[in-house]
């Protein structure tokens, strides 16, 4: 099987659709061929051989002016409709549509060839971000209307929509959109191991206290992420016995460490972007797992920490919503709620038979959600397709 998948972001631009395509298709190419189309910073079209199985046509792109690390490709549907001719694809998958993903399906539809797409990212919720300060308010609501009706116009393309929540399917349903299921994401597991010795080399490069528990983020450092509520919510802790771990860059990253100054020195750490094997280290030598975002749509930052054994607190909306089981695995609390966050973060710092508690059952968590897992359900959903087409 020939898999064509379409992405509107990629490297160096690293986010969950990022790190979930990463995992997802050396599965897939392991016995099939995979082209991916994503956008770079060329000034035409070029293919690279990532592997035996895979090539990456980067196709140009431009930086999206309101939102850094975003590149926005131009109008090629002629250039994409040759290559899908060219490379005679049996299906294709677009990830988070905008404007190369829009195209890919249009060109799939044009061609014939089964098409499914997914919602990654909870485009509702980043419209008022993104918007903010650049536009008056009173056309956020036109906005997040239009929004919706582009998420109908361009999903119900496919012959198949895929959400990775119950939630995120039942939103998509709402909009209007026919042929919804649920495809959940993954984390490749088997890299996900601790290792003492790294996570002593991490701590000691960052200057991590070894005498204090830890609390760690992991994530974009965006606006979208509101990490404000968690900055918040330390200062209400009445012990001072921790420090936090922010692992993660992005244009926030210098406003979010100022912000961090109303803490006492050496109780919070910022990092910058590290590669998988400090961020294991990190994941090891932390004690609890807190994201204050309310726009994940999955939350493979969770499913990470909890292969750590790692107790997570998230908001009680979208992914985290079903993949934290609030008083089992984690707590779950309302968005912006920093006083319940603090709350929280206090119970779980305070009690070591909890964190260990809740820490197994995470375990037992993260093992539900395998990349291989998702790769066996999404190579399910392309057979399903493709032979539809064929009894057609």
């Amino acid at each position: 099987m020939k898999i064509a998948l379409f992405t509107d972001t990629y490297h160096p631009q690293i986010n969950g659709v990022v790190s979930f395509l990463d995992s997802i298709m050396p599965k897939l190419a392991q016995e099939n061929e995979i082209v991916l189309f994503a956008p770079g910073d060329v000034s035409r079209i070029e293919v690279v051989q990532k592997s035996r199985n895979t090539r990456i046509y980067w196709v140009p792109a431009s930086p999206f002016p309101y939102y850094e690390g975003y590149r926005m490709t131009g109008v090629m549907v002629h250039e994409i409709e040759k290559a899908l001719r060219k490379e005679k694809a049996d299906i294709v998958h677009v990830h988070a549509p905008v404007l190369l993903g829009l195209q890919g399906l249009l060109m799939a539809k044009r061609l014939g060839i089964p098409a499914v797409a997914t919602y990654h990212t909870h485009f509702p919720d980043y419209l008022p971000y993104l918007l903010d300060g650049k536009f008056p308010g009173f056309l956020h609501p036109i906005g997040r209307r239009t929004v919706k009706g582009l998420i109908r116009f361009v999903f119900s393309m496919a012959d198949k929509s895929t959400a990775p929540t119950e939630e995120m399917a039942r939103e998509l349903r709402d909009y209007g959109v026919k042929n919804v299921t649920v495809l959940p994401n993954g984390v490749d597991l088997e890299r996900l191991k601790p290792d003492r010795k790294a996570e002593l080399e991490f701590m000691d490069r960052y200057d991590i206290p070894k005498d204090r528990k830890i609390i760690l983020y992991v994530g974009r450092m965006g606006f979208e992420k509101r990490l404000e509520i968690l900055l918040v919510a330390l200062l209400k802790l009445d012990s001072r016995d921790w420090c936090l771990v922010a692992v993660g860059g992005g244009p926030q990253m210098e406003s979010y460490m100022q912000e961090a100054d109303m803490l006492e020195p050496g109780q919070a750490v910022f990092t910058g972007f590290v590669r998988n094997e400090m961020l294991n280290a990190a994941y090891g030598c932390a004690d609890i797992f807190v994201s204050p975002s309310d726009s994940e749509t999955f939350g493979l930052t969770f499913v990470e920490a909890m292969a750590f054994g790692l107790p997570a607190i998230g908001v009680d909306k979208l992914g985290p919503k079903e993949i934290i089981k609030d008083g089992k695995n984690g707590f779950l609390v309302h968005s912006g709620d920093s006083a319940a966050m603090a709350a929280r973060i206090g119970q779980l710092l305070g009690d070591g038979k909890l964190r260990a508690r809740m820490g197994e059952e995470a375990r037992k968590t993260a093992g539900e959600h395998s990349i291989s897992r998702s790769a066996g359900m999404t190579l399910g959903i392309y057979e399903e397709l493709i032979e539809r087409k064929r009894n057609k």
